[in-house]
């Protein structure tokens, strides 16, 4: 999915940075918790975001925003309390707006207001296709959710995708021991390779006709 930042002319993206701050987050930084309302819209611009929900048995991961990737534009929108907690994964930098600035630019640029809808409507997407999910095998939800860090969301067409197994697990909706023997079954063919808090992706086309 093509990120907020790239969907922007380069006129559209200076109306951005004049009109925001750049801030700094540590790892573990919170910058924004579930049910709090809070009046800031975030664009990415060097690390990775943490998007995580609570849950009856602790706190489940569901999305990493990388760079150009855009945060908040809903309650930015609906003025709602904030639907999910984002926190940073590694020292990141975002480019800060209020809310009021953004609604502000989005009703004076339609071509930001566009930018912000191809957002959503890829986001509802890809939540679709992890319902569909849902049903299929965990070598199927595993595969799936790999393929949709490594492409979907830009991080790189062959590379790390920084998750830990206990994220990669909730993510993919399987328990930590089946995701145990489908990561050791894909290594085993020179797909993936793992580390500490990060699967490598060697063979993109493989890992496809598992997940399909």
């Amino acid at each position: 999915m093509e990120r907020f930042w790239t969907r922007l002319t380069v006129a559209e993206q200076a109306l951005l940075r004049a009109a925001g701050v750049e801030r700094d987050y540590s790892r573990g930084a919170v910058v924004c918790r579930e049910g709090e309302t809070t009046a800031h819209v975030l664009v990415v611009r060097e690390g990775l975001l943490r998007v995580t929900a609570a849950t009856l048995t602790g706190e489940r991961l569901l999305a990493v925003r990388g760079p150009g990737d855009i945060v908040g534009e809903r309650s930015a929108v609906d003025g709602l309390p904030r639907s999910a907690t984002v926190s940073a994964s590694g020292r990141t930098r975002a480019l800060v707006l209020t809310a009021a600035t953004f609604t502000a630019l989005c009703r004076r640029e339609p071509g930001i207001s566009w930018a912000v809808l191809g957002v959503v409507v890829g986001r509802q997407r890809d939540a679709d296709r992890q319902r569909v999910q849902i049903s299929g095998t965990a070598t199927q939800r595993v595969a799936a959710v790999l393929l949709d860090m490594a492409l979907q969301r830009g991080i790189a067409d062959q590379g790390a995708v920084p998750l830990t197994q206990e994220e990669l697990a909730g993510i993919a909706g399987t328990s930590r021991e089946s995701l145990v023997r489908v990561l050791r079954s894909l290594r085993s063919e020179g797909i993936i390779s793992t580390g500490r808090r990060v699967v490598d992706i060697h063979d993109v086309r493989r890992l496809q006709g598992y997940a399909d």
